[in-house]
């Protein structure tokens, strides 16, 4: 199962990679869209507007030079 990250810069510094996010609800601020994941986990789960919204690794990028992108792949609402 994929690991999950919920909360924005989640990771130890030394063990973390920043990583894009791309898609999804237009006012999620751009300071929530770049993250800082540990190696090894593919799924973010962002709590915004009474609901979580999913992103996936699209691009790998690592070694690159770039952060690698996470896409924007649905939204599910926090149960009552």
């Amino acid at each position: 199962m994929p690991a999950v990250a919920e909360v924005p810069g989640t990771g130890d510094a030394e063990d973390a990679t920043e990583v894009v996010l791309v898609g999804g609800p237009a006012d999620i601020p751009a300071e929530l869209r770049v993250h800082r994941l540990r190696a090894g986990e593919s799924t973010i789960k962002l709590l915004h507007n009474g609901g979580y919204e999913h992103f996936e690794c699209v691009v790998s990028t690592l070694g690159r030079g770039r952060p690698p992108v996470f896409q924007w792949t649905g939204r599910t609402r926090i149960a009552e």
